[in-house]
């Protein structure tokens, strides 16, 4: 499938009955209307639409409803979705260089198809996620922000190993010893898999303790830095106390 035929699908997602892809239709289940009860059936075509539309969910704010509903119909498809959202991470790879056209720069919508085999929770996205975790990164001295994005979309793909349990891709990701390997050590940390070189930290506890060096300087004033009490700290949001730290 080219890159322009999953492109111009974007544009008919705004069309209800385009792909042939209406809301699925419940079987004798009364009183349900979760997604996960529906049987649903649905052609390529409309799986596409259906992928096509959550990537744009993706880049959207203050949509979270829509965005949730969308994802629940997706995982209701079932493993059928996942070489479905493959073809377009490739498709993606390929169209370069960016069109000015698109609201995105493919590496974004890699990052987002990536994002989106993790979230579906079906084992076989654990194949095409690895394949993107071990593609060999571009070099960054001839392309920064190439390799940027490339980079970033690696992390995404670990993280989506890392949800599906992937643990025996993650130990060879680890094994490899290139920029992913604290990445995939951190990931199998949180599947209770110490690889070593991890700990975890009181973020509260440490942020409290911190005091501002004296020696410092306020590059806005010039003024030496003042102080801070240990405790004195605001948090407007509560950072988590598990996170795990490389201590290499």
């Amino acid at each position: 499938m080219s890159s322009v035929s999953i492109k111009t699908t974007m544009i008919f997602i705004l069309i209800g009955a385009a792909a042939g892809c209406a809301v699925p239709a419940e079987k004798d289940a009364p009183e349900e209307t979760a997604v996960e009860s529906q049987a649903i059936e649905c052609s390529k075509e409309c799986i596409l639409a259906m992928v096509n539309r959550q990537l744009s969910l993706m880049g959207e704010f203050g949509n979270e409803e829509e965005f949730t509903r969308a994802l629940r119909e997706l995982v209701a498809i079932g493993p059928a979705a996942v070489p479905v959202v493959a073809e377009v991470y490739k498709a993606w790879s390929v169209s370069f260089p960016p069109d000015k056209a698109e609201s995105a720069r493919p590496g974004e919508m890699r990052w987002r198809a990536a994002h989106l085999l993790g979230l579906l929770g079906s084992r076989d996205g654990i194949k095409p996620l690895n394949e993107i975790a071990t593609t060999k990164l571009p070099d960054p001295e001839a392309d920064e922000q190439l390799f940027a994005d490339e980079y970033r979309v690696r992390l995404r793909a670990i993280a989506g190993l890392e949800a599906l349990g992937a643990a025996e891709e993650l130990k060879a990701i680890y094994s490899a010893g290139d920029l992913l390997r604290n990445p995939a050590a951190a990931s199998l940390y949180a599947l209770g898999i110490d690889v070593g070189g991890i700990q975890l930290i009181d973020a509260r506890k440490a942020l409290a303790e911190d005091v501002a060096d004296v020696k410092d300087y306020n590059p806005n004033n010039g003024r030496p830095a003042q102080p801070e009490k240990p405790g004195s700290r605001v948090f407007k949001v509560a950072p988590r106390t598990d996170t795990p730290v490389i201590t290499r």
